[in-house]
This record gives structure tokens, sequence and C-alpha cells, in this order.
């Protein structure tokens, strides 16, 4: 049986069906089955090319479908602001809370740098060797992936005490996102893709990127966009990226998208329902207590401690 069409009740190279020992595996394009490897690599020369066909359409399927919501601040239970600036990670909790939450705590206690974390209200280190141990500690103990990612940032500058050591802020960058670090994932496919301290990998970037993109990151889902512009001419794909950014309410894919109209790729009714969705995003973010915090902090950037 040599069509990909053949019934998926049988071996589609033998024809065996289930019966006895006989056990039948689908493949992973999930068009045919097997009763065993042998059958399987006997048939791969006419099943090669509709198998990688389908296993291109099923990624496609999982990269372009809608990403999860975002995570609300554990405080205020408002949606988390798109920019990471406009966050910050208390590591004596493993929290990460909105710019808005925590300057109305510092302004509560009349004191810019909050000596008491918003969320659980222990007081905050007094040195950065007690501040890189707590780090250690909810990476070892917690398998925090942002306190992964926040180690990784120290050793990769040079901070906090620590030695600059990029090899070891790529082992940690690499844990992190394999931890659940949208953020070390997206700086981690950076890396590859300019050849900042490891070799130019294409195939690392895009699977970092792809990643975190899928997770809900808006930045790695711009970059895929750019990506799909840039290197490979595919408008169309690259404006899909831009425009599930853009529902997300990442600003800089907007101007993506009004190309994307203007071009053709997008119709009317596509591009209003994108304007639409950005804007009830943005919206669903924004408080009046943000607002105030993001004014005080324009001149208050060392408010900000740890990754962003």
């Amino acid at each position: 049986m040599s069509s990909d069409t053949a019934d998926d009740t049988c071996c589609a190279s033998c024809g065996k069906t289930p019966s006895g020992d006989i056990k039948l595996k689908k493949c992973a394009c999930n068009l045919v089955k097997y009763c065993s490897v042998t059958c399987q690599k006997d048939h791969r020369s006419q099943h090669k090319a509709a198998c990688k066909k389908k296993l291109a359409e099923l990624f496609d399927e999982q990269l372009f479908a809608p990403p999860p919501p975002r995570e609300d601040c554990p405080i205020c239970f408002l949606p988390m602001p798109a920019s990471a600036d406009q966050t910050t990670y208390k590591v004596c909790c493993g929290k990460v809370i909105c710019c808005g939450c925590l300057v109305a705590a510092a302004n509560v206690e009349n004191n810019t740098h909050s000596p008491k974390c918003p969320f659980c209200r222990n007081k905050a280190v007094n040195s950065d060797s007690k501040l890189v141990k707590q780090y250690r500690k909810r990476m070892e103990e917690n398998n925090d992936c942002i306190a992964t990612y926040g180690l990784a940032g120290m050793y990769l500058f040079g901070n906090m005490g620590l030695p600059q050591d990029t090899s070891k802020a790529i082992e940690l960058l690499t844990l992190a996102s394999e931890q659940g670090s949208l953020e070390a994932a997206v700086n981690l496919a950076n890396m590859y893709d300019e050849g900042n301290g490891v070799t130019r990998d294409v195939k690392k970037f895009l699977h970092y990127t792809q990643m975190a993109a899928m997770k809900g990151n808006e930045q790695a889902r711009f970059n895929l966009g750019a990506y799909e512009a840039e290197q490979r001419r595919n408008h169309v794909r690259a404006t899909k990226h831009f425009a599930i950014a853009a529902r997300a309410g990442y600003d800089a894919a907007l101007p993506m998208c009004t190309a994307g109209y203007r071009s053709g790729v997008l119709t009317k009714e596509e591009f209003e329902q994108i304007l639409r969705c950005h804007k009830d995003e943005k919206d669903s973010m924004k408080s009046e207590q943000r607002d105030i915090a993001m004014v005080e902090l324009a001149s208050q950037e060392h408010m900000f401690v740890g990754p962003k």
C-alpha cells in the first residue's frame, strides 16, 4: 500500500491489520500507521514528501495559534503591562509585580526605594552578595526561571559583584529558557542570531524565538515577523506574526500591520479587527495607578532591580 490516503486501520507499507501481537503506530504526521519500524523505513521514500508537508502544516497550526492570556499582577489583578520595563521581579517571593503596585507601595511608605516587598512584605536585602544569594537559592530550590534569568544577566554584564562570564551566562540563559523564561529565550535567540558569545546559528535562533512566541512573548512574535519579511521575503507569514503581536497590544507591530493592509496582504475587515483588539488589550492593562507610576519612574529608573 503505497498511497498516503490508504486506510489507516492497516499498515501503510505491508497492509497488515492489528491482531494479536501486531499493533499499529501512527507516523508523526498522523496520516498513516505502521506495524513496525522496518515497514516505516521501507515506506519512507513514498511517504517522505507528504509527511514533511503535513508536519509543516501541523507546526504552523501551533505557531499561529492564539497566544495564551497575559498573566495578571498578583496585587492589582490587572493584566501585566506589555512592556517588561513596566514590571519588576521580587526575588524574596518570586513574584513579578506591575509598576503601579510597586510605586504605590513605595509612596505609602514614603520611600522611593520601597524597602519592603509589596507582596510578601519582607525587607529588601542591603548588599549585592545577599541579593545574589537569594537569586541562587530560588534558582536551586524553587526551579525559578526568572531567578535563573536574573543570574544569567549578572554574569553576562558582570553585575552584583559577579565576574563577567559569557559562557556561564549562556549556560544559565539556556537553563532559564528550559525552565520557562520567555525573556531568556528571546535574549538567547538574539545571541545566536548575532553570534554574540556563541557561534551564529539560525536554527537555534528560530527554535528559541518560536518557543517564546508560541507561549505569548510579543517581542519574539515581532522578531519572527521581521525574520520572515527581511530574510525570507514572505510578507504573508510576516504579517500573520505582526497581526498576532498587534492584537496582544504590542505597539511596534501596528505600523507593520498598516503596511500589510496598504499592500493588500490584510483586508479592511482584518485590519480593523486588529486595531480594535490592540485598543482593547491596551485598555485592559491601563489604570490610574500605573499612569502615575510611569510619570514618577521616568526620573527614577533605579527603582527596578533584577531582570526586566
